[in-house]
């Protein structure tokens, strides 16, 4: 059997026969077709479990999809919708799947520009918001809330004026304001991200601007030994390398200042080995975006182009 011949079983409705050939084909061969036949496939599976309420085997195949998808030459973008729509339905079904963990996992800034238009109504990204909200709202912590922001934080870019995104970020002001009151209250500490997770978030958010500039981003978090770059971005006419740092306040100073000769010099470093490792010939160019995160639901950011490194 070919794989043209598996997905004239999947046209004929033989979906159960069409996931048992492609499994052992794709086992030994993930080639270009046999990946996408292997994706559609496991789609057709995962929609026929849930109609038979097979709630732990559609969620164990969408993680499969999850990883078979970055293979797949995605160019007109229906592997990625279907995701979306996939993890929206998980949703609503499956005990246990969460938007918030999914978001996480999946990365805002992989949402594309058809993702926010409408119609449908409403679009794609803000049914994703919505089914955030709620899970937000059923659990209030300031860590869900925060999971949450980096898709209200683009939101409210696109609508300043959203109705539903001043609530959600009303939600968000309230849950911290809780939180910082309770702190105040009992001295325990701040029920809040890590330091390490404070810095992803601040990731995020770097990201969403950076890409809302037009910026491609190319990499994030790449290492070389115990140097990083946090974020590889790409314009028109230049590789930028991304340094982004995220502070609550202001108290010891503007976050870029952390940005000192040492770093400078261990960037470089990173910077060069990344030119070499990659081939790029393109002119670099180095970045800082720097943010200041005392209200975490409207964040204030800077961005410092073409910074010397010397």
């Amino acid at each position: 059997m070919e794989v043209r011949d598996i997905f004239e079983l999947r046209k004929q409705g033989r979906i159960e026969e069409a996931y048992e050939a492609i499994r052992p084909m794709y086992a030994v061969h993930k080639g270009k077709y046999t990946t996408l036949c292997m994706f559609w496939t496991a789609n057709d599976i995962l929609k026929k479990r849930l109609l038979e309420d097979k709630q732990e085997e559609a969620f164990m195949i969408f993680r499969a999809l999850l990883r078979v998808a970055p293979n797949i030459d995605d160019k007109d973008g229906r592997v990625h919708a279907t995701l979306l729509y996939d993890a929206l339905r998980l949703s609503d079904e499956v005990v246990g799947f969460r938007i918030l963990d999914f978001l996480e996992q999946y990365g805002v800034e992989r949402l594309v520009e058809d993702d926010w238009k409408i119609p449908p109504q409403p679009c794609l990204a803000h049914r994703l918001l919505d089914h955030a909200f709620a899970e937000v709202r059923k659990e209030p912590t300031v860590d869900n809330a925060l999971k949450a922001m980096p898709l209200l934080t683009e939101a409210l870019r696109r609508n300043p004026d959203d109705r539903q995104g001043r609530m959600y970020q009303d939600m968000v002001k309230d849950i911290i304001a809780k939180a910082e009151k309770a702190v105040a209250e009992t001295g325990v500490s701040k029920p809040s991200m890590s330091h390490n997770e404070f810095g992803r978030w601040g990731e995020e958010v770097a990201v969403a601007y950076l890409e809302s500039k037009g910026y491609r981003i190319l990499e994030r978090d790449w290492h070389s030994g115990h140097r990083d770059i946090d974020i590889v971005a790409r314009t028109t006419d230049s590789i930028v390398f991304v340094e982004v740092k995220t502070r609550r306040t202001r108290d010891f100073g503007e976050p870029y200042e952390a940005v000192n000769y040492q770093k400078r010099r261990n960037l470089r470093s990173a910077i060069n080995h990344y030119i070499q490792y990659k081939h790029i010939d393109l002119p670099p160019r180095f970045d800082i975006v720097s943010i200041v995160a005392q209200d975490m639901s409207n964040p204030e950011i800077e961005h410092f182009e073409d910074i010397s490194l010397m």
